[in-house]
Formats: C-alpha cells, structure tokens, sequence
C-alpha cells in the first residue's frame, strides 16, 4: 500500500520524482497599486511544513522589464506588521533575514514606494522571488 501511493502521488517507483511537498509554491492575487502602495494577497499553497518559503526579493517593474520598486532581502527582514494583514492562523512575517511563509499562511502585504505614486496607468509585473532560486509573478493594470 506504501508503495503504491508513493508511486501514485509522488512517482516515487517508476517515472519521475514529481514530490511536490519538496519545494514552496506561492500563489499571488489581488494586486493593486494605489498612491504610494503597491498590496497584493499572497497564499502559500504548497512545500513542506516544516519548511518555510524565506521570500528575499519583490520587485515591481514596467512592460520594458525595468524595476520600478524593490524590496530586497534586508527590507523583507525589517517589515513593520501593519504592512501584513494576516488572514489565517499561519502567520507570515518579517524574519531575521527575510520575509518568512509558512505553509497554509495567506495574508495581505501592503508596501509603500514613494516612486508608486508617479506611476502612469498601465501593466506592470509583480515578482517575488524565494531564497531557493524560485519565482513567482503577477499581473497587475493600474488604472
């Protein structure tokens, strides 16, 4: 029975490995900017439990691929509480070194950029990226 749900949930036999417990997967929704804020939902949705995604970078950039915002790992580490609204028991927060999500944890993050408020109506990519290389983007119209 052991190996047979290995194999069928994980490819653990025969086939490839697909183990998705192994690495974070952070869904992102809800971005908005709004005078000198950019905010967005972000939901930690798969990755080991006792494993959390260390978020060291988001970034705001324009349809050319030019960063127009940055939080870099050090500003992840220092985020003051009011600008995450946690939503769930799982709490996301500022770490010793990043921006810490734990599995299950979804929660509001509201930045503020003084550049955001010049910004022109258009698209633009919200990146965040994880300690281990992965990424994620999202979408966002500003209207």
């Amino acid at each position: 029975m052991t190996l047979m749900t290995n194999q069928v949930f994980h490819g653990g036999l025969w086939g490839k490995l697909h183990n998705k417990s192994v690495k974070p997967k952070l869904e992102i929704s809800e971005g908005k900017i709004h005078k000198e804020h950019l905010s967005f939902d972000v939901y930690r949705v798969e990755g080991a439990d006792v494993y959390g995604s260390w978020v060291i970078g988001i970034e705001l950039s324009d349809g050319d691929n030019n960063v127009l915002m940055a939080y870099a790992q050090d500003d992840l580490a220092k985020l003051n509480k009011r600008h995450i609204r946690n939503y769930y028991i799982a709490k996301i927060k500022a770490s010793k070194h990043s921006m810490l999500v734990p599995l299950g944890a979804k929660a509001k993050i509201s930045l503020p950029h003084p550049q955001l408020a010049k910004l022109s109506k258009g698209n633009y990519t919200l990146k965040i990226t994880d300690i281990s290389g992965l990424y994620w983007t999202h979408d966002i119209t500003h209207l």
